[in-house]
């Protein structure tokens, strides 16, 4: 079946933790595809009340005849074991200007897998049962030009909510209004025919063919797929295909600011912003563990079958709720 399984694979992975402000639930499902491609990221505590929570949603890239497949999760996974690491040593992140440093860290992933390190550690991540040779080719070790992922990230200090967006991934935030909750996007979906973005690849010597970066990538930012950042004459910013995240921030406010979403496009291409955040805040009444709350969205949400979907409800899905405790 391509790209998807006969049998959906429904088991999930979840975990859940809490302190004093904040507390969590996270969940990953395979679903119809034939590998899960999600990473996810969850730390209470980074230090001065500052937590972390990340969504990366990989993909395998350019797919070419004479050359070995690329699994798809391997960007994302590097993401989620190197991330949090290299951000605590930057001086961006010592300093309290979390803005910045998440546009840092983003720039510092795409350089670390450019490295003979990086590139060899890319290498165990994948899945495939043959890493052999292609059929005419020889293994490519540089897994970062034909492979990458999203990154849809938030670091939540004890006063605002902070979130770096590279991709179609999306966090959006629930604040109470009366006994109704307010869906605010805290992010973009980066999708090559939005105007900004389809200036930018066009500036940098691509096109936007059925939506999709050169008629193959159906995203306009991302961390990896190196082979679209390549023009040495251009700053990273203005690579046919960026790594550079848009920021959004919200205040917290005391018994207003309820909930947070982090989710990839899985989840999105099956509810609206709105829709989920009404799903969340009728279940988030019912179940004790907000993870257990994620689990019944993906259940509600995954396709019966393939074909009569259209690729709705089939994709991997990764869901992070952060609840604001008062």
């Amino acid at each position: 079946m391509g790209a998807y399984l006969t049998v959906p694979k429904r088991e999930k992975l979840s975990e859940d933790g809490e302190n004093s402000k904040l507390r969590y639930g996270a969940t990953s499902m395979q679903g119809w595809r034939t590998t899960m491609e999600d990473s996810h990221i969850a730390i209470l505590d980074l230090g001065n009340g500052v937590s972390f929570f990340g969504v990366y949603d990989g993909h395998g890239g350019n797919i070419y005849f004479f050359t070995i497949y690329f699994s798809g999760n391997e960007v994302a996974d590097f993401v989620r074991d190197h991330l949090v690491e290299e951000l605590k040593k930057l001086t961006s992140f010592k300093q309290g200007d979390y803005e910045q440093c998440l546009k840092d860290i983003y720039l510092k992933i795409d350089e670390m897998i450019q490295t003979p390190a990086g590139k060899s550690k890319l290498y165990t991540y994948q899945k495939n049962a043959d890493k052999t040779a292609g059929l005419f080719g020889s293994q490519s070790d540089d897994i970062g030009h034909a492979a990458g992922c999203t990154a849809c990230s938030a670091i939540i200090t004890p006063t605002e909510i902070i979130i770096g967006n590279a991709g179609d991934s999306r966090s959006v935030l629930a604040v109470k209004k009366g006994d109704k909750n307010l869906a605010i996007d805290m992010s973009v979906d980066h999708k090559p025919d939005l105007p900004e973005e389809k200036l930018r690849i066009e500036k940098a010597g691509g096109f936007v063919e059925d939506n999709r970066v050169k008629g193959v990538l159906n995203l306009s930012r991302s961390l990896g797929d190196l082979e679209y950042k390549s023009d040495p004459s251009l700053a990273l910013k203005d690579q046919m295909i960026t790594a550079m995240p848009e920021i959004r921030k919200q205040k917290i406010v005391q018994n207003e600011t309820n909930f947070l979403i982090i989710a990839c496009d899985g989840i999105w291409d099956c509810l609206s912003s709105q829709g989920a955040v009404d799903s969340i805040a009728q279940l988030i009444q019912k179940k004790a563990k907000l993870s257990s709350v994620v689990e019944d969205i993906f259940d509600s949400i995954i396709a019966t079958d393939v074909a009569s979907s259209g690729g709705i409800g089939c994709d991997n899905m990764t869901c992070v709720i952060i609840q604001f405790k008062y």
